[in-house]
């Protein structure tokens, strides 16, 4: 005879924390394909949005914000120059910094690509009604100032791109 199949109180719930890559990884498998058509990555995406909200960002510091080697930030950046989003000219305060910031095309861009993922965000959310999505938002917003507060400093604000913090290996949002 066959094995009995098990029932759902057999089992263990899933993990939070799979649950949670779970749903990361099936949103920026859509989040890229909502991104590809203006030839923009995920990445790419993160750094026009900052320089939108910090400009005249050098390379050295979007590197830091992100945690990645510098190299791999001049890589992306060159790629974004070379679409003509984003522009780098020498600081007026330092002559030896470059300044980045977002060109009319990149803003145009960043606009469009901003509408493009609100409307994914609305779609992959149409499963929660808005009672539901206020708790969400609650439960994730203090999960987030959990995890980025330092030294367990609860309470820390909640920005779209958070401080910066010396925890290495972390890539910033």
């Amino acid at each position: 005879m066959g094995k009995a199949a098990r029932t759902t109180t057999d089992r263990h719930p899933p993990s939070i924390l799979h649950l949670v890559k779970q749903v990361q990884y099936k949103a920026y498998v859509r989040l890229e394909s909502v991104l590809n058509p203006l030839g923009v990555t995920a990445v790419q995406f993160r750094i026009l949005t900052t320089l939108s909200t910090r400009p005249n960002m050098s390379s050295a510091e979007l590197s830091r914000l992100y945690d990645v080697k510098p190299q791999t930030m001049i890589k992306q950046i060159a790629l974004l120059e070379s679409k003509g989003l984003i522009d780098r000219r020498v600081s007026s305060a330092n002559k030896r910094l470059l300044e980045l910031s977002l060109t009319a095309a990149g803003k145009d861009a960043l606009k469009k690509l901003q509408k493009d993922t609100r409307a994914l965000e609305a779609e992959l959310l149409t499963p929660l009604d808005g009672d539901e999505l206020e708790i969400l938002r609650g439960y994730l917003t203090r999960l987030l100032e959990s995890l980025s507060a330092p030294n367990g400093n609860h309470g820390a604000d909640i920005e779209e791109f958070t401080p910066e913090y010396s925890r290495p290996g972390v890539q910033r949002p």
